[in-house]
């Protein structure tokens, strides 16, 4: 106890400068938090994001010098109830093991969160933190606004029959007849007429900002997406190859949804659509052209109150684990009651 005490007490926190600090940033990250810490996500995440460059922080042992953590801050664009706004998301949290007691990671967000409080554009601030960090988080009396749920939907059962079946042979058949089922499951899902299904190629265009302004819901909290955010969030993406599936009728783009597939797992990040029957028909269509990669489950991740879900569940994704989201409102919170709509590229990275 008094070991950690001492630790927490000579821990300093300073301003990362993105230019000077860089190399250390990157290293620090790298050391702490992820091995893809390297210098073309840097550029990508602090340096070209087009609401504007991140912010961020240093941990540093003040009896040797060492840095031992740091987090982040990176700008978002976000609509209240319509409005536009600033947001910031909070990611790149880390810290040194030898650290990684509740006082030095509650000295280290609490600075965090105190940085973020005195930027004169900042409304809010989000974040998507581990067990540990949620703990942190509650320890300032700052309590989830809701759960964020994994929504999974099987693109073949070949695995699962393999551990299912005792006998080898019987798990390909029944691999065919299972997967041939869900592939009959696609088809009843009704789709709107005319409907044109192209993965896009090139940047995303105007008419995607279009489609945006057109049918984005004026209550609650949401981010404002637009052409320029689905280029560098998806499509200028350092090491995560995204595809941006469109559906269009007489030629007019009605709706747009972005996934990945890596190895056996796929993701669904975001989507948009005109309506109800575009959306379920739009991801109806990438669970389809999902079978046809390696990938055996598709997933994606609301908050547990939107009315989303109802239409996942209904294309056939099931709930499956959830992870807390913290909101923070300085001042007054004005705001802090309104119901948030969050998706899974709406993380930090």
């Amino acid at each position: 106890m008094v070991d950690r005490l001492f630790r927490y007490m000579k821990i300093a926190i300073r301003p990362a400068d993105l230019k000077e600090d860089k190399d250390l940033l990157i290293a620090t990250l790298g050391r702490y938090l992820t091995s893809s810490s390297n210098e073309e996500r840097f550029r990508w995440l602090y340096e070209r994001n087009p609401h504007g460059q991140a912010r961020a922080w240093l941990a540093e042992d003040s009896a040797s010098g060492a840095t031992v953590g740091a987090s982040a801050a990176f700008p978002r664009q976000i609509l209240v109830n319509g409005s536009e706004a600033t947001g910031w998301v909070l990611g790149d949290f880390c810290i040194a093991d030898e650290y990684r007691s509740l006082g030095p990671a509650l000295q280290l967000q609490k600075a965090t969160l105190t940085a973020v409080e005195m930027l004169r554009e900042a409304t809010c601030c989000y974040d998507f933190p581990s067990r540990q960090l949620t703990a942190t988080y509650r320890r300032m009396g700052i309590n989830p606004i809701g759960q964020m749920i994994r929504l999974a939907r099987p693109l073949r059962l070949d695995r699962k029959l393999q551990r299912a079946l005792k006998f080898g042979a019987l798990a390909q058949p029944a691999s065919w007849i299972a997967n041939a089922l869900m592939r009959l499951k696609d088809i009843s899902v009704q789709r709107g007429p005319k409907l044109d299904f192209q993965i896009h190629t090139g940047e995303c265009g105007s008419e995607f900002t279009q489609l945006v302004d057109a049918v984005v819901e004026r209550k609650g909290v949401q981010l404002r997406r637009s052409a320029e955010t689905l280029n560098w969030r998806y499509l200028q993406h350092p090491f995560v190859q995204y595809q941006v599936l469109t559906a269009k009728r007489a030629g007019k783009l009605q709706g747009y949804l972005v996934f990945s597939s890596s190895s056996e797992d796929a993701q669904i990040a975001e989507w948009c659509a005109a309506d109800n029957e575009t959306a379920a028909a739009l991801v109806t269509e990438s669970v389809q052209r999902l079978r046809k990669t390696e990938a055996m489950v598709v997933s994606t991740w609301l908050l547990d109150r939107d009315p989303r879900l109802e239409l996942l569940k209904d294309v056939g994704f099931w709930p499956r684990e959830s992870t807390p989201v913290m909101v923070h409102w300085p001042g007054s919170g004005l705001g802090s009651q309104n119901e948030w709509l969050l998706m899974h590229g709406d993380r930090d990275s």
